[in-house]
């Protein structure tokens, strides 16, 4: 059967944004049988049957690992003949969500082992008339590509095909997708109509009344053609939606034709609460909806005595599953990126909240099969750029471990043990010859720790190699994961040895003791509760200092604070010297950091405490590394 389907793209060579449009038709003789699409895209894709949309939405993937979907298409098909139209966007250009591959479509239609229809040079294709071409405008560096679509070239190509349309090209060579989609399809459900707010003149403001994240529907009567803005956005500012920031910009345009309007943004999906539409003329009953498009996973019950934690728990667990799409994504509004340190958090948020294994499994098979030059891990996976945070590539070790603890399959560390070992020997092989790790050096290393001062790094090639606290204490704690697993698996250990002689070294270079605390720099005395907190957990600090370090991080210390993403560590050492005694300051910390949330009506959990106005007012209202407080409940439940 591999062999009836071929890659196949218009006649001419792709561009850069570019639409097309495939069409063919097949016959059903016994349609009790099952019919399955088998179908992978570069970039995205939308499936249409007898002009009916069911199905959309291309696996993250890899160039040299491309995905395909095995979709059961038996309710949609009919005995007889059958038409069937494919929509492909073809992105092209490099982000940190996407890696630019070569333009294609490949699909067999089948049933049992008969294949009814294929991706050949007789399936029909053509440049979209609707959708502008080549006029790429990038929404934001992670998202890529905004669209505009034009609804007075519509036709009847879904059902029919049309004289415009030529024999598609076959690329010759081109492998068969091999890896079948590792986890469920993405489930669309009900759509919520979003509630007009405010209108002022040709300009609309719609409400969801919390953050929703899939695809946007748009539904009007116009008596002229004229074009609107649909512009989206989590946060109000002036009156109307914040959705320009910077260079970025979130909307797109419609181009409305004369009469009834109703169109289905499915080839992007947005992270939003507000949606704003701005036309140039009169529109008649413009109605806003969002079809929420989520993973279907099955929420675990969870029920505790403080109605406020139970608030907090909801939000978070609802900001999961906001975050929870083709892979764990840091915010659904303005990235849609998978990172090694967010994806941390919220796979151990996940195994409680959800119970289900497959999905954190598939992101980090994901991460596996990044390839960089160093041998780091990139920042995104899949990302079509050169930059790294290498302090990321240390929690990987972590979220690789605690999968295999709490779903028990270690199978899953041997398959991906290769890239353990070659992550651990880049990072040794920049440590060749220096007592400690240092911080990496050139534009495309973002020595970033955190979001708090003296922590976020730059991206100055300019900056030295330098040791710190922070790194080395990732470093430790990311080879004790690496010896446990070596153990679990039965294999040689090497990284006991490197681990316990780092730790004298870290003593020595940062350790105060007039202060009994650890410093960032060796010869200054720059104090950090993330430093502290790694100390700790590493086991740099022992015994009556790691007891003192707890008793001041409870308190007001004057130490560089912590921010919500590393929040988790910062208790995490608290509970690793005293789980009962600092049951009380955890759960009032969370109280004081998640209830101003709840105070100012959030629906999901924020970026940082500041909220919507950090990052020159860019702070995401919703973000999965900071839905923390599901480990915590459950570990004190």
């Amino acid at each position: 059967m591999n062999d009836t389907a071929k890659w196949i793209w218009l006649e001419k060579t792709a561009e850069v944004d570019e639409h097309a449009e495939f069409f063919t038709k097949f016959k059903v003789s016994d349609s009790s049988a099952p019919v399955e699409l088998l179908i992978s895209a570069d970039s995205d894709y939308g499936v249409y049957l007898g002009g009916r949309l069911i199905a959309h939405g291309q696996y993250a993937d890899y160039p040299h690992y491309k995905v395909y979907d095995r979709i059961d298409i038996s309710e949609y098909v009919k005995k007889g003949e059958n038409s069937l139209a494919v929509e492909v966007w073809y992105g092209g250009v490099d982000t940190s969500t996407y890696i630019k591959g070569d333009a294609g479509l490949w699909f067999k239609v089948v049933q049992g082992d008969r294949v009814l229809a294929a991706s050949r040079k007789n399936v029909r294709s053509r440049l979209s008339p609707c959708y502008r071409n080549h006029d790429p405008k990038i929404m934001t560096w992670q998202m890529g590509l905004s669209y505009s679509y034009d609804s007075r070239f519509e036709d009847a190509w879904k059902t029919v095909g049309g004289d415009d349309f030529s024999p598609s090209a076959e690329q010759a060579g081109r492998e068969a997708p091999a890896h079948l989609r590792p986890i469920k399809r993405l489930v669309t459900e009900a759509a919520e109509q979003g509630r007009l707010i405010k209108r002022e003149g040709n300009r609309y403001l719609f409400d969801f009344g919390r953050e929703v994240v899939g695809i946007y529907r748009i539904k009007f009567k116009t008596d002229t053609e004229q074009k609107l803005e649909i512009r989206y956005g989590e946060h109000i500012v002036d009156g109307w939606t914040r959705w320009k920031i910077g260079g970025r910009e979130f909307k797109f345009e419609y181009y409305a034709k004369s009469g009834e309007n109703d169109y289905v943004g499915y080839l992007r999906r947005l992270g939003m609460r507000y949606l704003e539409i701005e036309s140039e003329g009169e529109l008649e009953g413009l109605e806003a909806y969002m079809m929420p498009r989520v993973y279907p996973v099955e929420e675990k019950p969870f029920k505790c005595g403080d109605s406020e934690l139970q608030r907090i728990y909801d939000i978070c667990v609802y900001t999961l599953r906001c975050c929870m799409h083709e892979h764990y994504e840091d915010c659904p509004w303005r990235e849609q990126a998978l990172y090694a340190m967010d994806s941390r958090n919220q796979m151990i948020c996940g195994y409680y909240a959800f119970g289900e294994y497959a999905f954190p499994r598939s992101c980090l098979k994901l991460m596996s099969g990044d390839r960089r030059d160093d041998g780091l891990l990139s920042i995104c996976y899949p990302a079509g750029n050169n930059l790294t945070i290498p302090s990321f590539g240390l929690h990987y070790f972590t979220e690789v471990r605690e999968y295999c603890d709490y779903s028990g399959d270690f199978e899953f560390a041997d398959e991906i043990f290769g890239k353990l070992e070659s992550l651990i020997d880049a990072y040794e092989k920049h440590r060749a010859g220096r007592r400690l790790l240092t911080t990496f050096t050139g534009e495309d290393h973002w020595n970033f720790y955190e979001w708090s001062e003296g922590l976020s790094g730059s991206l100055r090639s300019s900056d030295g190699e330098r040791a710190d606290l922070v790194f080395n204490c990732l470093y430790v704690i990311a080879l004790r994961h690496m010896a446990y697993i070596c153990e679990k698996l039965r294999r040689e250990d090497r990284y006991t040895d490197i681990a316990d002689s780092l730790i004298p070294e870290i003593r020595r270079s940062f350790f105060v003791p007039e202060d009994c605390a650890f410093t960032m720099y060796e010869g200054e005395r720059s104090y950090s509760e993330l430093g502290q907190s790694l100390a700790i957990l590493s086991g740099v600090a022992e015994g009556e200092v790691a007891e003192s370090l707890c008793s001041r991080l409870a308190v007001d210390n004057g130490w560089t604070g912590i921010s919500l993403s590393m929040k988790c560590f910062k208790y995490d050492a608290l509970i690793s010297v005293d789980r009962e005694c600092f049951k009380d300051y955890i759960f009032s910390d969370i109280k004081r950091v998640y209830g101003k949330m709840l105070a100012e009506g959030a629906t999901t959990v924020w970026e940082t405490e500041k909220g919507e106005s950090d990052f020159n007012n860019a702070g995401s209202l919703c973000h999965g590394w900071s839905a923390m407080p599901i480990y915590y409940l459950h570990l004190y439940k």
